[in-house]
């Protein structure tokens, strides 16, 4: 049987591990937002007037700590009974009164997941003799997080966190190795995206996927990455570079970003300048990384179905229906942003990038 284009089952509330009836009767829109950088948000408004209440400003409703409150935990499920899925499980940090002209009173739920505690904790910290993935299980345990990292990479001599959040800290990290950042629970994770793990979804045009805009762009591709600097021990400078092949090393099949580039318009060279490398292994790291970075986003798509609670940040994605170049498997899923009002019901809106168009036939 066909589901209907726009899905009208209102999201489910859990407050304390209680399911809020008021507060899924009362929800006339919700976002939940995430990206690669890690941390997850909710922002739902409630009707503050309805059943139970006494009057316009009487007594308004979700104010007096009775379905919710700041500090409560709070998990959101979407979807119809058949696919309902949790998509968001965090910390109420914020509750705003939104009294209008004319229209009726709203509060305002502001949450987050369990990074929160990651964003509002600033420090300057020197590390000593570790990897970035060593970094993030520190921290992990400093929040009483439990660590899941897979991000190979360098060992560093000394590593300085200067007047960061731990968040800020930790997303600066994984971008030198092109690790993603995410949290599940009570669990840090810290891995680069070959040892990410989702179930791949597929999305068809004119079905679950209501509309995708797609480009293959070659304005910041490059066909090398460059980072220099000086190994103090060794008194010899440091060149490291990263080509295609690192791209393509990822990438089953297709017409990549770095050799389109040089066929299209000539080689050019990347230079990394933002960090100076002390030492060889990790210029070499982060040239890979930011090849990686550039060739990953030759291809992006940004669509909208009609409500997709099992599409989730780091999972793979297959496309059909979108054109011979774009079709197919390869994509992987960087933005989501899940909705719900009572205009249109459940939609997901999400953000993917893939490394190659496919061949011409």
């Amino acid at each position: 049987m066909t589901e209907a284009v726009v899905t009208t089952v209102s999201p489910v509330f859990e407050v304390g591990g209680v399911v809020g009836k008021d507060l899924a009767r009362d929800c006339v829109r919700l976002e939940v937002a995430e990206a690669l950088e890690g941390l997850r948000t909710l922002r739902a408004h409630f009707l503050a007037v309805g059943a139970g209440a006494e009057g316009a400003h009487d007594r308004l409703l979700h104010l007096d700590g009775s379905t919710v409150d700041l500090g409560s935990a709070l998990k959101v499920a979407l979807g119809p009974p058949a696919r309902q899925r949790f998509v968001f499980d965090g910390v109420v940090s914020a509750i705003e009164l939104v009294l209008g002209d004319g229209e009726p009173p709203l509060v305002v739920v502001h949450a987050e997941d369990v990074l929160m505690r990651l964003r509002m904790t600033r420090r300057m910290r020197t590390y000593e003799n570790v990897t970035d993935a060593d970094i993030a299980e520190s921290v992990a345990r400093e929040h009483g997080l439990a660590a899941d990292t897979a991000a190979p990479g360098p060992r560093y001599d000394l590593v300085q966190q200067l007047n960061q959040s731990d968040l800020a800290f930790l997303r600066s990290r994984a971008r030198l190795l092109q690790a993603e950042l995410w949290a599940t629970g009570r669990t840090l994770h810290f891995r680069t995206r070959g040892s990410r793990q989702g179930t791949e979804q597929t999305l068809v045009h004119g079905s679950e996927l209501l509309s995708v805009r797609l480009a293959a762009d070659l304005a910041h591709q490059r066909s090398e990455i460059a980072v220099t600097g000086y190994d103090a021990e060794r008194r010899e400078g440091i060149d490291e570079r990263a080509g295609p092949e690192v791209v393509e090393a990822e990438t089953a099949g297709g017409r990549t970003g770095p050799r389109l580039l040089g066929r299209a318009l000539g080689p050019a060279t990347g230079f990394r300048v933002r960090e100076t490398a002390l030492a060889g292994a990790e210029a070499e790291a982060w040239a890979r990384a930011e090849m990686l970075r550039r060739g990953r986003r030759f291809v992006t798509a940004a669509g909208t179905t009609n409500g997709s609670p099992d599409l989730v940040v780091g999972g793979p994605l297959t496309l059909r229906g979108v054109g011979g170049p774009f079709e197919g498997g390869g994509y992987h899923v960087t933005r989501i942003r899940h909705t719900f009002d009572l205009e249109h019901g459940f939609r997901t809106r999400f953000d993917a990038e893939r490394s190659s168009l496919n061949e011409v036939v």
